[in-house]
């Protein structure tokens, strides 16, 4: 099976339709936090509203049924326009956060006022839970510029062949929190189980976005279906949740906001995956850790990916407690936490919208590749918890001179208390 997944990677690497690229992706600090609008301009504000208070039924009296409607009460709405007239603030858009029991509200500030002073205005006033800058948070990827590169191989780094002996991720469910997936193509065909938009500035690209494309490729991409590559679990299910969007066409670079990811995690939070995968990284954001906080409290596992080498203020939500935060396995990981792991992050070929492959880097990937392997393990062990997955995955990670990667294979021979890898993974090259 490796070997012709080798030679199935290497015909679609030589395929320059399929892997053009332009080099690595820059992305701006004054990029938009959603198309058409200024991050830099905007707070996040949250006013206490108990999902008791916000509870309505829909339908009339002879109807079957009764929705539940969580939208701002009467009373939530005159506060929210309060504040926008007395702070002299535009209201731009809401949502409500059940989980949280608060009102979300994204406010635009107009005038040349600095930020920091609206802030600390508004923190002073007591009809105010939470106020914060509109954060902007990157996905952690770039595209090389040379469609001919090596292939890593990352199925052969992590004994991914072997691991799929005993588990592929049958019955696991993973969401993907990040830019649209390609449902249609060819490894991706019903793997996507439910998918949910999150942009506010409309429906993503009908045949996906790059980055989100990518990420669902790594993670479920279908095996033995006569198609490019085999995904860590391909077996696994996918809820894609697009809370990021391309900073242009067909780029593999992508932004989310706070509000954009705030709501993917409370959708999140209701549809009980057993993984969230968090390709991205960003600022210390208050609300989203409070979310964090729910989602970890009811067992779901959270992977992120750390921020790429030398970017310093910007290492959330990998940098949040009880996250497995993901690197490259060639990087050091700067600290001796069980929850930062190493894993294949460089030259992936992985899926792209149209039915198409690339050779793609960062530590996206890795949180990919992480991902991937935690829903194998959770197939075997669905009790586990984040701290034995953690420990797991450290004890059983390969080490060379060159790096250190998470392997599959000797991680679930440590779950099912077993012996069946073969050697060869424990020397494969980074």
């Amino acid at each position: 099976m490796t070997r012709r997944f080798l030679a199935l990677a290497l015909a679609f690497a030589l395929l320059g339709s399929a892997c053009q690229s332009t080099g690595p992706a820059q992305v701006g600090a004054g990029g938009s936090v959603e198309p058409g609008t200024a991050p830099q301009r905007q707070i996040l504000l949250t006013v206490r509203q108990p999902e008791s208070l916000a509870l309505g039924l829909t339908g009339s009296p002879n109807q079957k049924y009764a929705q539940r409607r969580y939208g701002a009460t009467p009373s939530i709405e005159r506060i929210l326009t309060q504040l926008a007239h007395e702070h002299r603030l535009e209201r731009v858009d809401g949502w409500p956060i059940a989980s949280l029991s608060v009102y979300c509200e994204v406010f635009a500030v107009t005038d040349g006022r600095p930020i920091s002073d609206v802030i600390a205005k508004l923190a002073a006033d007591p009809r105010v839970e939470l106020v914060q800058p509109m954060h902007v948070f990157d996905t952690q990827s770039a595209r090389y510029d040379d469609p001919y590169v090596e292939l890593q191989a990352s199925s052969i780094q992590m004994d991914i062949e072997d691991a799929h002996r005993v588990a592929t991720g049958r019955g696991i469910s993973i969401a993907i929190i990040d830019s649209a997936i390609d449902s249609s193509h060819p490894d991706l065909r019903g793997r996507v189980r439910l998918a949910r938009d999150f942009v506010a500035a409309g429906p993503g690209p009908r045949g996906g976005e790059v980055h989100g494309t990518a990420i669902a490729g790594v993670i479920a991409s279908a095996a033995n279906n006569r198609e490019g590559i085999v995904g860590v679990a391909p077996d696994a299910t996918i809820a894609s949740l697009r809370a990021c969007w391309a900073v242009a066409p067909n780029s593999v670079a992508a932004q989310c906001s706070s509000f954009s990811l705030a709501r993917a995690l409370e959708v999140a939070l209701d549809l009980k995956p057993n993984v969230v995968n968090l390709s991205l990284a960003g600022p210390d954001d208050p609300l989203l850790g409070r979310l964090l906080d729910e989602i970890i409290a009811r067992g779901i596992i959270v992977v992120a990916a750390r921020p790429e080498r030398g970017v310093t203020g910007h290492e959330f939500p990998a940098s949040h407690p009880r996250v497995l935060s993901a690197h490259s396995a060639t990087d050091a990981a700067g600290t001796p936490s069980p929850y930062v792991l190493g894993a294949p992050a460089t030259d992936v070929l992985t899926t792209t919208p149209g039915a198409k492959y690339a050779f793609l880097s960062g530590n996206s990937l890795a949180a990919a590749h992480t991902a991937g392997v935690v829903a194998l393990l959770l197939e075997r062990g669905p009790t586990a918890d984040v701290e034995q997955i953690a420990e797991v995955l450290t004890d059983t990670t390969t080490r060379t001179t060159s790096g250190a990667s998470i392997n599959a294979c000797r991680a679930l021979e440590r779950v099912t208390d077993s012996a069946f890898c073969a050697q060869r993974a424990q020397l494969a090259k980074f």
